[in-house]
């Protein structure tokens, strides 16, 4: 048998299902707004073509982005590494190539163009490396870059290897310090995979061009040493005598390709040398490929994850499709 349902029970259901809705209300968490996009950023809503310098031609061409992310990837990581870090180095390199343009003009002073082959002046290029595997990692990530909480371009670094701990903009990049201060030193492990030569490796440097470099006030260098280091350990001043210089100077006088990187353990006259001990290779900041390489192979991240472990303060954004 139905039992009648009264008007005061009625108003007692209707008063409780309010309560109810209003307290779920007031508890809820509102979804955060998507951050818009800043002018230059919005304004690739398709994918452009850029002018590339051909270093070995002097030639200036014409090609698509995502072609010319090809010949990135396959010249600064190679495809010996597993797709998922081939994925994270295009959305980095895309980023980067953009970042470059809007905000550093590319190489239009020098060359008249967007983009160089030269990666002391833009980024490396090789297309005659491109495999299948290459293509289908910017394939898959077509569009797609970091951008800031304020909608900009990240200044997307990456580098080869890096001993425990990535670098602060500082470190690598002083004079960006203000534009990148989202680039922040993280953990990394990817020096067990690294080639031999970067994960312990000692270089012997002339004490007579250190002489030439730091000047008549670093006296006779058997005083030389790190008087300062950043936050992940790296040298940030060398002092010798009365004279001191910043440590990423000292490397680019000394050179990239002899000086591996600023994670310098030990540094001390020896003869006729002066003799660096250190760890890793590169600048230190950004995406670390070796670690990329472990976080895909060990961990199962996705390139979205790598870059985000990164760049723990860049926001992940789709341009175009």
């Amino acid at each position: 048998m139905l039992r009648r349902i009264t008007p005061y029970f009625l108003i007692f259901i209707l008063t409780v299902s309010l309560l109810i809705i209003g307290g779920c209300t007031k508890n809820s968490t509102p979804a955060p707004k998507p951050i818009e996009k800043s002018p230059e950023v919005k304004k690739y809503n398709k994918e452009p073509t850029i002018t590339l310098y051909r270093s070995q031609t002097g030639i200036k061409e014409e090609i698509k982005l995502e072609e010319y992310l090809k010949g990135v990837v396959a010249a600064e990581i190679g495809d010996e590494f597993p797709l998922e870090a081939l994925k994270a180095q295009a959305i980095i390199a895309r980023t980067m190539t953009l970042a470059l343009i809007e905000y550093e003009n590319g190489t239009r002073g020098k060359h008249g163009t967007d983009a160089s082959d030269d990666h002391t002046e833009f980024q490396a290029y090789n297309r005659e490396n491109i495999s299948d595997n290459i293509k289908k990692a910017v394939d898959e990530t077509r569009g797609q870059v970091l951008t800031t909480n304020k909608g900009n371009f990240v200044y997307a670094f990456f580098h080869s290897v890096s001993d425990k701990k990535t670098a602060s903009i500082n470190e690598g990049f002083p004079n960006l310090a203000k534009q990148a201060p989202y680039i922040v030193p993280v953990d990394t492990n990817g020096i067990k995979k690294a080639p031999v030569k970067y994960r312990n490796w000692t270089v012997k440097v002339p004490r007579s061009e250190i002489k030439k470099i730091m000047g008549e006030k670093a006296g006779s260098l058997d005083d030389i040493k790190i008087s300062k280091k950043g936050p992940s350990k790296r040298a940030l001043t060398i002092q010798a005598g009365k004279a001191t210089i910043p440590a990423i100077d000292l490397r680019q006088e000394i050179g990239f390709d002899r000086l591996y990187s600023t994670k310098i353990t030990s540094l001390k006259a020896e003869g006729e040398n002066i003799v660096f001990k250190g760890k890793g290779w590169g600048h230190g900041c950004g995406l670390e490929q070796w670690g990329a390489y472990v976080l895909a192979t060990e961990q199962n991240f996705s390139a979205k994850e790598i870059v985000e472990h990164y760049f723990p303060q860049a926001q992940w954004t789709k341009l175009y499709d």
